[in-house]
């Protein structure tokens, strides 16, 4: 009988196709953006309860003060921000040259507000997707911990800042320390003022 001759079996080497390509670069990048994701969270769940008091209790102060709190400098602002805190919670205002907060009377109403919406949104967001997931059998929406507690963190914040959120009264102040506020009256006094003022200027100049 004559030899059987060896065969060879090429095998050949299937070329990544740009559909594997691109999933395989979609996992790499949701990888390291979930990694990133992980130092980030835990100062954004830090943070989050005291940016949403403060943001909350000063919203209203803060407009009516209008160009003299953000025109103001940096130290400034912090020296008014802190009397907006500690009067508006406890009736002390420890910088007697800057704005003086009143003391603020409990709004329940004011605790349904845009940061505890937000809030109750992430925590709805963490319920929807933690059944998606499961549903389908696969982690597909992701950081449902993360935000369900940043959620929590912005309703507890935001729900304190809206307790004492009360809109500040200008009513014949004039100025409150460096922070001026001008009452409507005042402010068509002088409009009235420099018109005639104007006027006169005019009338000599013919």
């Amino acid at each position: 009988m004559a030899p059987r001759k060896k065969t060879r079996t090429v095998q050949r080497r299937r070329n990544p196709t740009r559909t594997s390509r691109l999933r395989s670069r979609a996992r790499k990048s949701a990888k390291k953006g979930f990694s990133i994701g992980k130092k980030i969270f835990p100062i954004a769940k830090n943070l989050a309860a005291p940016v949403a008091f403060i943001e909350q209790i000063s919203a209203k102060h803060r407009q009516t003060l209008g160009t003299a709190y953000t025109q103001a400098p940096i130290g400034q602002k912090f020296k008014i921000l802190s009397n907006i805190i500690t009067g508006s919670t406890t009736g002390l205002n420890f910088f007697k040259d800057e704005f003086q907060a009143p003391l603020s009377q409990l709004k329940i109403n004011n605790i349904f507000n845009k940061w505890t919406t937000a809030g109750l949104g992430m925590i709805g967001y963490s319920i929807i997707a933690k059944q998606a997931n499961k549903a389908l059998g696969n982690n597909i929406m992701p950081a449902i911990s993360p935000v369900k507690s940043i959620g929590k963190q912005l309703i507890v914040g935001g729900a304190l800042g809206g307790l004492f959120d009360d809109k500040p009264t200008t009513t014949n102040t004039v100025s409150q320390g460096t922070a001026n506020i001008m009452p409507q009256s005042a402010m068509q006094s002088m409009y009235t003022q420099g018109f005639q003022g104007n006027d006169s200027t005019l009338s000599g100049m013919n």
